[in-house]
This record gives C-alpha cells, structure tokens and sequence, in this order.
C-alpha cells in the first residue's frame, strides 16, 4: 500500500511513500529520543521538548498523516487488468479514488474493456451502457421537441399559421 504524503512545508521528499517505511522511520526516531533522555541527564525543559517531539512522532503516523492510495497491482486485481492499463487508466483520468462505481461508469463509456474486466463486470457495464443510450435518446428527444415548440412559436410570432405536423407541440413562450 502507498501513499502520498499531503503538500507541508514540512514535508520531504513528496511523492509516493510506503506506509510501513514511513512508520519504521518514525520508530528510529522515537528509539533516539527515548535513548536521549535516559543516556543523558535532562532537566524539565529539555525533557519537555522531547515529550513534544515525541508525540509529535505518534501524529505523524501513516494511519494519521499520509493519504492512502491503492497501488496499481490491488487495482490490477480488483478490475481483472494488468497493472500497466491502470497506470495508462491513470493517466487518461480513470477516477480509481473515487470508487468502482465511478470506475465502472468511466469504463462504460469507453469503446471497449479488457477482457478480464469485461468478464469480471459485464453485466454491469452492458447495463450502464444500455442506460447511457437512453439517457442519450431522451436528451435527443428533449432537444428536438424544444426546437419544434420554438418553430411553433415562429410561425405564431409571424402571424402564420404552424404545418399540421406542428399542432401537438405546445408553443414557447
């Protein structure tokens, strides 16, 4: 699992980190800190900036800090695709973070699926593709009676009598 470490100014190196790397790092921190305070001899003060460093530590922690994102080869395997299309999906702006759904419509509307996913969710995408047909007719209709209520309201603006094939549709206002 990786993620992304959030833009800070006190963040370095951005990009892309592994959780647990990220942790270990934090543990050998932490391990110093303590053999600080018990190898040397600190006052109050110094002991309490190392409790705040300390905790600071304990919220800087992977599950806190950094923001997940799935790696390629669990997407590869969630979607049944290699891990090559989903770095090619990636960048041709497959929405994997905002879930399959959003996956799944995005992968309707493409010309195509790999075969892995198609077998995968082929009902479901054949479904979302059958929908988006006529969503698309609807709006087509829409568009069409819209512009035969406006000719209506042409003709009648004009003081001309509308074609016959212009007497069901309502004229606009």
């Amino acid at each position: 699992m990786k993620c992304v470490i959030p833009e800070s100014i006190f963040t370095w190196p951005r990009g892309q980190v592994d959780a647990r790397s990220w942790d270990a790092a934090l543990d050998v921190v932490q391990q110093s800190l303590l053999g600080m305070a018990v190898a040397n001899d600190v006052n109050d003060e110094e002991d309490r900036v190392l409790t705040a460093v300390f905790m600071e530590c304990e919220e800087l922690r992977a599950k806190k800090y950094l923001e997940v994102v799935t790696t390629n080869h669990k997407l590869a395997k969630k979607y049944a695709i290699s891990p090559r299309t989903v770095t090619n999906w990636r960048k041709e702006g497959c929405p994997f973070e905002d879930g399959q759904w959003a996956v799944l419509d995005w992968l309707a509307e493409r010309r195509y699926a790999p075969a892995g996913a198609n077998a995968k969710f082929g009902k479901q995408l054949s479904k979302r593709r059958e929908n988006a047909v006529w969503a698309g007719m609807n709006a087509e209709l829409h568009t069409h009676v819209t512009r035969a209520r406006r000719l209506k309201a042409a003709y009648q603006f004009h003081g001309l009598k509308p074609p016959d094939w212009l007497r069901g549709f309502r004229a606009m206002q």
